[in-house]
């Protein structure tokens, strides 16, 4: 006869050596405990597809391995990429460096203007890239001078949010 799983005493019972499990692989506390939460969430949510006659025991291991397995590739791209940065970043000039910073920065702000609303993309282009007045935009657009300000404060936050979310 199935029975339910009984998580809780499954955890306590097994917590301590998929701690262990975890720690051969990664060798960072907070990542290892990260890491076997997340796949103790993952065995939650298989949670009525268990039963007590299952392996449950392997397929948690199988899925620390599997998450660890994917931070340690994460980690070496992640490595890899900043390697060629660095060497990308001493042969070039400071001023080519500036250059490549200002394209970049030129892309995000695009990107992020892309997914805005016409009007406040046409208020943020016509304020801050063509220089114009809130009288100008708001007469090219047919609004008010306070409906400029609000979509201008609307677009500099969406883009201010973008730029601290990629570089903190």
């Amino acid at each position: 006869m199935k029975g339910k799983f009984d998580f809780a005493g499954f955890y306590e019972s097994i917590q301590k050596e998929a701690l262990r499990y975890a720690s051969g692989y990664v060798f960072d506390e907070e990542d290892v405990r990260d890491i076997v939460g997340d796949s103790w969430l993952r065995l939650l949510e298989m949670g009525e597809t268990l039963d007590s006659e299952r392996k449950v025991n392997c397929l948690l291991f199988a899925i620390i391995k599997s998450k660890c397995v994917d931070y340690l590739r994460r980690c070496m791209c992640r490595q890899k990429a900043e390697k060629r940065i660095k060497q990308t970043a001493d042969r070039i000039s400071d001023d080519e460096l500036s250059a490549l910073y200002q394209k970049e920065l030129f892309r995000i702000v695009g990107q992020t203007l892309s997914g805005m609303s016409a009007l406040r993309r046409t208020t943020f282009k016509g304020i801050r890239l063509d220089g114009k007045s809130y009288q100008e935009v708001a007469l090219a657009t047919h609004t008010t001078r306070r409906v400029v300000e609000y979509q201008l404060r609307k677009a500099e936050e969406a883009v201010s949010d973008k730029l601290r979310r990629l570089y903190g």
